[in-house]
């Protein structure tokens, strides 16, 4: 029972980590279409609330009174501090996607394991394990050989800071629910951040002029935003439940880059170099080190 509990966190990370893939492949071909990121807040976001109700009221088998303690937050400082600081990192992942190759952007978005890592330094709750550290060295060696990044510095490396800031951001964001899971439910913290979303990208909307996306981009974009606030859901969740285990479930991460190039070989007819399977096995290998390590 108690390795069930353990496991639990990590494996709803993984799956949430494995639902952003899938959507940011969606945000790749958005921002070819012509969407920018405050386009999506104001015609994503109202899926991604639908979604979180409709969750909430089927969970909750209809119980008024149950949904609204499930939606309401106890304390509204760090879901709104939450939701803040997650306009920057939408923001932040379009321009990457825009600018970058996906691959790039992927790589740099996943150090944030590592900056979990540094964050959890300085907790007194939490201090990671040695197999810890080790296993986020090899997940970072495997992403490394995934990728094998080539990049053209004269014109890329102005835009490499944008998919850092969304790696910080989301360690960040993954704190705050990790060391807050009293101020309010996952599908607390889901909300306020999508109404905070919703509203900043109506405000700059409608500060650049109304541009109404057509029938297929508004299809792609109700799409990624079922799909995000399905994968907020399960990553919320696993960090509300990750207490003492803060890197530990934050190294679950490195699944995006595997699952990427499993997209990538389904629906682009990628073909992967040999050695990048050998730098999923490490991922994959780094992950199952972790789930077995024992905190300090």
């Amino acid at each position: 029972m108690e390795n069930d509990k353990k496991a639990l966190p990590p494996l709803m990370v993984g799956i949430g980590i494995i639902l952003f893939s899938i959507g940011d492949a969606i945000f790749k071909v958005l921002t070819s279409l012509g969407i920018y990121w405050w386009d999506f807040l104001v015609f994503g976001v109202p899926f991604e609330i639908l979604t979180i109700f409709i969750i909430a009221l089927v969970s909750k088998n209809f119980d008024r009174q149950k949904v609204y303690q499930e939606l309401m937050p106890k304390r509204f400082t760090f879901p709104i501090l939450r939701g803040v600081i997650s306009i920057f990192a939408i923001a932040s992942l379009f321009i990457s996607l825009k600018e970058l190759p996906l691959s790039i952007t992927t790589m740099l978005i996943q150090t944030t394991p590592i900056w979990m890592g540094l964050i959890s330094l300085f907790s007194y709750n939490e201090k990671p394990s040695y197999l810890t550290m080790i296993s986020i060295f090899l997940g970072m060696i495997g992403i490394v050989i995934i990728v094998n990044p080539t990049v053209d510095f004269n014109g890329a490396s102005k835009f490499l800071i944008f998919p850092i800031i969304v790696a910080l951001i989301n360690a960040l964001m993954n704190l705050i629910i990790t060391k807050r899971p009293h101020d309010a439910k996952p599908m607390s913290y889901a909300l306020v951040l999508f109404i905070l979303n919703g509203f900043a990208g109506l405000i700059i909307w409608i500060y650049f002029g109304y541009k109404f996306p057509n029938l297929y981009q508004l299809i792609l974009i109700s799409l990624s935003g079922f799909i995000g606030a399905i994968a907020f859901l399960f990553v919320s969740y696993g960090y509300s439940i990750a207490r003492g285990h803060f890197a530990r479930t934050g190294v679950m991460g490195y699944i995006q880059l595997p699952s990427a190039v499993l997209l990538g070989i389904l629906f682009f007819n990628e073909s992967p170099p040999l050695i990048a399977y050998f730098g999923c096995v490490l991922i994959i290998f780094s992950g199952l080190m972790v789930l077995n390590s024992k905190s300090n």
